[in-house]
This record gives C-alpha cells, sequence and structure tokens, in this order.
C-alpha cells in the first residue's frame, strides 16, 4: 500500500471514517437538543433553568430550533445523497447507449498522458467500434492507444454458442478499425491493436486508462445460444476501494488477459 494506489485507499478510508464521524455527531446534537426542547415544556424544568443563568428562555428556544433545522436540512442532504447516481460513484447502466454515453464522457475528461488507453473486451465491436472512432477523430483527441479484443473470424471453440453471423460481423469490424488506423489513426497519432480471441465470450466490457472499468455479462437466448441486445452495465470508478469493485476489476483483467493470451495462441 505504498504506492499511488494505497496512498489513494487511505485518503478514501479516512474520508469516510470523518464522514461517519459528522453524521453520528450530527445524530447526537439533535437527539440533544431535541430532548432539551422537550424539558424545557415541563413546568419547573423553565423556572431552574432561569436559576442556572438561562434566563433568556426564547432566546435558547430558538438557539436550539436553529440546531433541530440544520440538523434536518444536513440529513436531508445526505439523503440526496446517496439516492442519487453520480457519474464519479459506481453505477448501473440498463440502455448500452447511456453507457457509451458515459465511457465517452470519462474518456474525455483524462488528460494524464499515461491515461489515455482503452481496453475493449468486445464480441465483435459492431456496437463499440462506432462510438470509439467517433470519439477518436474529434481534432482534440490525439496520442491515444486502444486495445481491442474481439472474436476470431475463424474461431471454432465459440461456433455452437455465438450467432451464426458474428465472425463475420467481427472480421467486418476489424477491416473497418485498420481502414481508421490507416487514416485518421495515424493522423491523430493513435496507437490501435486488435486481438482475436477463440472462446465463447461472457465477459465484456471497457477499461479505461486510469483503472475505470465498465462491464457487462452475456445471456442466454431461447435457441441456447448467446446473444447480445439489451444487456447492462456496471460501470466502476478507480475510486472504489469496495470489495465487489476489486471484485469486477479483477473480473475484467482475467478476461481481458485471456484474450490476449487466446490471440497470441491463435497467431503462433
Amino acid at each position: 500500500m505504498n504506492g499511488p494506489r494505497g496512498r489513494n485507499s487511505m485518503m478514501h478510508k479516512s474520508a469516510d471514517q470523518v464522514e461517519r464521524f459528522v453524521e453520528d455527531g450530527q445524530a447526537w446534537v439533535a437527539l440533544a437538543a431535541g430532548l432539551v426542547l422537550l424539558l424545557l415544556q415541563v413546568p419547573g424544568v423553565q423556572d431552574v433553568a432561569e436559576d442556572i443563568g438561562l434566563d433568556d428562555s426564547r432566546g435558547l428556544l430558538i438557539t436550539i430550533g436553529v440546531l433541530l433545522l440544520g440538523s434536518i436540512l444536513l440529513e436531508l442532504r445526505q439523503l440526496k445523497r446517496r439516492v442519487t447516481p453520480a457519474i464519479t460513484g459506481r453505477q448501473h447502466y440498463s440502455d448500452p447507449n447511456e453507457m457509451y454515453n458515459a465511457l465517452i464522457e470519462k474518456a474525455s475528461e483524462m488528460t494524464d498522458p499515461e491515461h489515455l488507453r482503452i481496453d475493449v473486451l468486445g464480441l465483435t465491436l459492431y456496437s463499440a467500434w462506432p462510438q470509439l472512432e467517433f470519439f477518436l477523430e474529434r481534432p482534440d483527441v490525439t496520442n491515444w492507444t486502444l486495445r481491442l479484443a474481439t472474436l476470431a473470424t475463424d474461431t471454432t471453440a465459440a461456433r455452437h454458442w455465438v450467432p451464426d453471423n458474428w465472425p463475420q460481423e467481427s472480421s467486418t469490424t476489424i477491416a473497418q478499425v485498420r481502414d481508421f488506423e490507416k487514416g485518421q489513426g495515424k493522423l491523430h497519432s493513435h496507437a490501435i491493436e486488435i486481438y482475436e480471441y477463440d472462446f465463447a465470450p461472457a465477459v465484456h466490457g471497457f477499461r479505461l486508462g486510469n483503472g475505470d472499468v465498465f462491464i457487462s455479462t452475456l445471456r442466454w437466448r431461447d435457441e441456447g445460444r448467446l446473444g447480445k441486445h439489451r444487456f447492462p452495465y456496471d460501470y466502476v470508478p478507480v475510486r472504489d476501494i469496495s470489495p465487489e469493485a476489486d471484485a469486477a476489476r479483477a473480473l475484467f483483467k482475467n478476461w481481458f488477459d485471456q484474450a490476449l493470451l487466446s490471440s497470441s495462441m491463435n497467431r503462433g
């Protein structure tokens, strides 16, 4: 935990601890203020308050009321934060189009040269490539590295588990990528690597250079083959250090690394 990730982890944990402390303190302040407010309504308690120097009961009531109101407003703010999804936190996308919008938005925010990279664990890249191509053609987008993993055009292992047109679809997309690479890709100084894997795809998604992951899994269709329509995505930001986030990142890495290995074995 001595590197940047370790320092970030400690900072996030410290921030969480401070946040919990504030929330717990807020609850105790509200409880105490409410209790005092109730006690001041009990006959005789107000006289005792005046005896100990709290003779301005109206001012005291106003102060307590302000504390209670402030506590309620803070609680409402925290509730809104918990129930409102944000692009900076983990998020679920039931619509792939919404996921692509978020992916391009996050990629557009990258400024560190070491983060200008997208790893794509694709199926046939049929829907992914047009989105990426549009982004890579932007005048201000240069020097990006793309590693694209797609189903092998001559696959044998996946033939019985995917639609018959997927290998050809993958071949068509690969040709489009190669054409882009020779033209706009070269003009914008992009580096593009294509890897063809030979296994039945199940996990797919995207990993940005800063470690953010968009991940999804395929579903079986009624005819007993994998399908790619209407599947959801989960966005897992690098700042999320929960066990669930670590598991999602490890799952993507495991399948992406296997795609690279499968591709090298096919070429060898």
